[in-house]
């Protein structure tokens, strides 16, 4: 009897702890392509800027989405391990976002053959959203070459306070740029 409480009370705190981590997680979906012709590991500076088409729209290409896209990207990249470089980077890594319109159809087919008795029919429900999408295209600086591109997308519920926005900003560039290399001690050359 004893093993059956702990088991249930096992299994009931793991489900728990699944429902908790499910509810906690971002509605982002992450993924990545590069280029497997370069050695992402051999760089070591980078240099962060705003992709070039980000200025035509008001909000998104504002100063401060600029300026805390910006500051996260430079925050993950230098906790990789990567020094910035303004000057002169091996590599340039360029942010851009944008929100699309999209829309959910949902049909619930209620047809029964007691459909005479109960009713029954076809329930069409439309749901309208925004899809927003943050990119990452890292850039070859001396070919100007794209060698990596990350992006997340996906229903994002904009936060309620600026600590909340900077930190959902910093949590979805980590994601993106989860599987971009480390930089390695081996990198680095001694000069």
């Amino acid at each position: 009897m004893k093993n059956i409480v702990k088991l249930s009370k096992a299994v009931g705190t793991m489900a728990l702890s699944g429902i908790l981590f499910m509810a906690c997680s971002q509605a982002l979906q992450v993924s990545y392509d590069y280029d497997s012709s370069v050695n992402l590991k051999q760089f070591k500076t980078f240099k962060v800027e705003a992709e070039r088409k980000i200025d035509e729209d008001p909000l998104l290409g504002s100063e401060l989405n600029r300026r805390r896209l910006g500051d996260a990207v430079v925050e993950v990249m230098q906790a990789k391990g990567y020094k910035l470089d303004e000057k002169n980077p091996e590599i340039i890594v360029r942010f851009m976002t944008d929100v699309k319109e999209r829309q959910q159809v949902r049909s619930n087919n209620m047809y029964s053959p007691y459909m005479w008795w109960y009713g029954g029919g076809n329930n069409i429900q439309t749901y309208n959203y925004q899809e927003s999408r943050f990119i990452l295209n890292i850039y070859q600086n001396n070919r100007d070459r794209m060698i990596w591109q990350g992006w997340a997308s996906g229903k994002v519920k904009a936060p309620s306070k600026r600590d909340d926005r900077d930190m959902m900003v910093k949590n979805t560039m980590t994601d993106i740029l989860r599987t971009f290399p480390q930089a390695t001690l081996d990198t680095y050359s001694s000069k």
